[in-house]
């Protein structure tokens, strides 16, 4: 699909190839400490090279390639924040996912999307170490680089089982897979919500120091370390939380997946699934391009529709699930009822 707004004929083709360089771009900024530079104002060229540590030569190029993409303004030799850098790379603000380019832009993944043309030809990730390694050190770096994205996904499903939360006297949750570990955290501002976090113990040390950092009461927080598919998940519980997990397998798998949950659930409990959602029309562009960093990084990873989900929930004795879109989310929540 190209965009009838921006450019056309082989200039359109260029743009795309030059997609590669934006993210580069990006990332050079937020790890130097652009957007961090201009949060008081707009400054002339010299005083950001100083703050940046860079020569002005150098800091010109890269601050007019972020201004012609509109993340900068431009006034004679002054740059400033446009809306969304000042909305969204700004560290400390509440709209802040700059951390994201640590996850975009990480070494592997870096290195796997230069191989795509092998991961289309092997059918899957040839990398040595893929997403289903154990203990791969990306989910350290996941875990602590997508707070940001995660924040208002994990308010999105707080918001939409608040009151069945409220109605209860007690509600065990699990987030399985936990990363950042926002969804439970925030789940858990709700005082009679007990929660159970899983993940790879690497990555537990740092979901814990999420934990400190949102004042989480210690004490109706466990933890459960390892394999997903080889833990007990220590059931039952009232809730449980499988957040863009899904998409790193295949449909058999994935299958498996539920019905683990589905048996650790307790009557008339509940699973909420966040993932990408794909169709055949390509309604949700993000899906589609989900699924290449899945060709990458795993064996038979991809973004799946409505109706492979609505699947695995009926054979696993789960009801239909209700779908829940926010703007802004290019993810979809999905909340089963335990038949």
């Amino acid at each position: 699909m190209t965009n009838p707004h921006g450019p056309q004929g082989p200039a359109a083709v260029l743009h795309m190839l030059q997609g590669a360089q934006l993210a580069a771009v990006l990332s050079a900024a937020i790890d130097l400490g652009v957007f961090a530079a201009l949060a008081g104002g707009a400054l002339p060229i010299d005083q950001i090279a100083s703050r940046i540590e860079s020569p002005v030569r150098s800091t010109r190029i890269l601050l007019d390639a972020l201004a012609v993409v509109g993340l900068l303004t431009k006034d004679g030799t002054s740059y400033g924040l446009g809306p969304l850098a000042a909305a969204h790379l700004v560290p400390d603000r509440p709209g802040y996912i700059g951390a994201m380019s640590h996850v975009v832009a990480d070494p592997t993944m870096w290195a796997a999307m230069g191989r795509l043309k092998d991961a289309v030809r092997a059918g899957g990730s040839v990398l040595q170490d893929h997403g289903e390694t154990p203990r791969h050190p990306f989910w350290e770096v996941f875990a602590q680089s997508t707070i940001g994205l995660s924040t208002p996904a994990a308010a999105g499903i707080e918001g939409i089982l608040h009151d069945w939360i409220a109605s209860k006297p007690s509600v065990r949750v699990l987030d399985v897979a936990a990363g950042s570990g926002m969804y439970g955290y925030t789940l858990a501002k709700n005082p009679n919500v007990q929660l159970t976090t899983l993940d790879w113990p690497n990555v537990l040390v740092h979901t814990r120091k999420n934990a400190e950092r949102m004042g989480v009461d210690a004490s109706r927080v466990k933890y459960l370390e390892g394999n997903l598919f080889e833990l007990d998940w220590a059931g039952p519980h009232d809730l449980i939380v499988l957040s863009q997990i899904y998409h790193h397998f295949d449909p058999e798998t994935c299958l498996g997946l539920t019905r683990k949950a589905a048996a650790a659930l307790a009557p008339g409990g509940k699973v909420v699934v966040q993932d990408f959602i794909a169709d055949a029309a390509l309604k949700n562009p993000a899906a589609a391009m989900f699924s290449v960093t899945m060709l990458i990084f795993t064996h038979h990873g991809q973004a799946f529709g409505l109706e492979d989900y609505r699947t695995w929930f009926s054979q696993a004795g789960l009801a239909p699930p209700k779908v829940h879109s926010f703007d802004g989310m290019p993810s979809s929540i999905l909340v089963a009822d335990k038949v």
